[in-house]
């Protein structure tokens, strides 16, 4: 059995690359900024220092006078330095936090689903047969706040019809890493339905095996293929393919144990097609 080790479409260009590793250094220092600026508001807006700046070059005599006034001095820059302080650590808490870390430099939200997964507002099914197996369901939760038109489209894809993935295949596997199906018209891995994923954005992190995928061609482009991932690290993927859901582990359901063993089947290479067929031989929806 061999099997490949590329991403699912194509592997990042150096250009891809360069870009995600300028991306990530620049929020790595701007978190160091913010902590730094959060200490240096710490000793500058203290009300000993301030006190110490005030009476610096302020005579005996006149010391007594101003008392009050640095008094008063003392506790309008303490609250400014509390209130800036303040700022400035929900910005860094923002920023440094796993859970749904804001990066700034995008404005974007980026959710780590191994730190706090994403609600789950909709479920639905594949049943699948391959091999000596007897059918078995896997069961899939959508992330329809944070993904609405990919949910939406991915159920309606589920719910069955003249249009759906009952008798579609998972038409390629790469062991350790991926199980793409979800090919509508095609069992090579050419969907007849296009723009059907298109992604709303690309802000959950693949840190999490089970995490269901949009497939992206080589030009950009989204159809109706999916793909589940094997493994919990496959940042490979993270900003350029848009996660929407993840396999559960409902009672009586094949799960992630399903999952590895589609992903263990004998392939042919070079596009790693499994040998015998893993179909999905039905579909539905479990919320309706």
């Amino acid at each position: 059995m061999v099997h490949s080790s590329s991403p699912p479409v194509g592997a990042l260009s150096l250009s891809e690359l360069r870009f995600l590793y300028n991306k990530r250094m620049r929020s790595l220092v701007l978190q160091l900024t913010v902590l730094r600026s959060i200490f240096l508001g710490v000793a500058a807006f203290s009300p000993a220092k301030q006190r110490t700046a005030n009476t610096r070059h302020v005579s005996p005599s006149t010391t007594l006078l101003f008392a009050s006034e640095n008094v008063s001095l003392d506790r309008r820059s303490f609250a400014k330095s509390i209130a800036s302080i303040t700022t400035m650590s929900a910005a860094s808490a923002a920023l440094i936090t796993n859970n749904q870390s804001a990066l700034a430099d995008e404005g974007s939200i980026i959710i780590d689903p191994s730190v706090d997964l994403p609600k789950i507002t909709n479920k639905v099914y594949l049943d699948i047969k391959f091999g000596n197996y007897k059918t078995k369901r896997l069961v899939i939760g959508l992330f329809g706040d944070i993904m609405p038109k990919a949910t939406a489209n991915f159920v309606s894809l589920c719910r069955g019809g003249d249009v759906s993935y009952a008798g579609t295949t998972f038409y390629r596997v790469i062991s350790d890493m991926t199980i793409q199906g979800g090919a509508i018209g095609s069992s090579s891995g050419k969907s007849s339905i296009s723009a059907v994923l298109q992604p709303d954005n690309f802000n959950i992190k693949h840190s999490k095996a089970g995490l269901v995928s949009a497939v992206r061609n080589n030009d950009g482009s989204i159809d109706s293929r999916f793909f589940i991932q094997t493994a919990d690290d496959a940042g490979w993927a993270d900003e350029r393919y848009a996660a929407f859901g993840i396999v559960l582990e409902d009672e009586g359901t094949g799960g992630m144990d399903l999952v590895k063993k589609i992903s263990k089947v004998d392939v042919k290479t070079p596009q790693n097609n499994p040998k015998d067929p893993v179909t999905i031989v039905g579909c539905g929806v479990l919320d309706d």
